[in-house]
């Protein structure tokens, strides 16, 4: 299924298969437009099916963030045997700025 232009929402409608589906052991969706929202959620539904038969998740070439390598160790505690490909670059946000100024620290008086 890759390079077909599967957007997020047709990420999202195969995520619902993929909640109850029993024998689908390999899914190529790299190079479509699912965005890190449309990986998370085929990756949620695998998460929520414990019986799973999937082997490899193939998301190359598509960008993935923070969250989305947080939930992928997690389905791979559930899931052992289940291969996560990724070869994007990760989408970083920053949660606060570092700060510009930081306080001096006092300096110990000399004995």
């Amino acid at each position: 299924m890759s390079n077909n232009r599967i957007s997020m929402v047709g990420a999202l409608s195969l995520g619902l298969g993929l909640r109850v589906n029993q024998t689908l052991r390999i899914l190529v969706v790299s190079r479509n437009p699912l965005r890190s929202e449309g990986c998370l959620g085929i990756l949620k539904s695998v998460q929520d099916n414990p019986m799973s038969a999937l082997e490899l998740l193939d998301f190359s070439a598509i960008q993935v963030n923070r969250e989305f390598d947080d939930l992928a160790s997690s389905v791979k505690v559930i899931l052992p045997g289940l291969c996560i490909k990724t070869a994007a670059g990760r989408v970083e946000y920053k949660k606060e700025l570092p700060p510009v100024f930081r306080p001096s620290l006092p300096m110990s008086a000399p004995k």
